[in-house]
């Protein structure tokens, strides 16, 4: 192979790798997405809607929580999102740092158990939280209520209303903070 093929080979091969490199961060960066656009995934404060009650068809972790009373964080990812594995250590020092003022952080999944147990086992302690399997009203209710197609996206709960919704490391603590006073 001549010098000026060899050159063509590795440009061909740099370009393929910047242009990886790019898609992955811009996939880590703004979210996953299950179909339309990724509108209204900015953090929002909402003005005290009625959280939908959360239709599990199988608590993973933790016991079953009750989102009509207390402050509660209802997040919705997956396994094979990149965003949402990078933000479960995230949700897991949260849940350590308001666990005595009994905050509770459930991870909903709209996965097979068979996906997602194994994975929450492996997790082990770096996913301290609750996680449960929807059984399909879940999702319609938060995500399908407030039109977000991406996840990972959090919604904050009080006294059984929606309060605040968005990118669980977008604000998530000040959010809570606010539900809490």
């Amino acid at each position: 192979m001549s010098a000026l093929g060899q050159f063509e080979s590795m440009k061909t091969i740099l370009f393929f790798c910047i242009s990886t490199a790019l898609i992955s961060a811009s996939s880590l960066l703004s979210g996953c997405f299950s179909g339309g656009t990724p509108e209204g995934t900015q953090a929002q404060a909402t003005g005290d809607e009625p959280a939908a009650a959360l239709a599990v068809a199988h608590w993973v972790k933790g016991d079953p929580v009750n989102v009509s009373s207390g402050v509660n964080v209802v997040e919705f990812w997956a396994t094979w999102c990149p965003p949402c594995r990078t933000s479960i250590p995230h949700l897991t020092e949260i849940q350590e740092k308001y666990a005595d003022r009994d905050v509770k952080i459930i991870g909903v999944s709209d996965e097979k158990l068979g996906t997602v147990e194994p994975f929450v086992k492996k997790m082990g302690d770096k996913m301290a939280y609750t996680v449960a399997i929807d059984a399909g009203a879940t999702s319609e209710g938060y995500m399908g209520k407030y039109g977000i197609n991406g996840i990972p996206h959090a919604f904050v709960v009080k006294d059984g209303a929606v309060v605040w919704h968005g990118h669980p490391m977008d604000n998530l603590e000040a959010a809570i903070d606010n539900a809490l006073k």
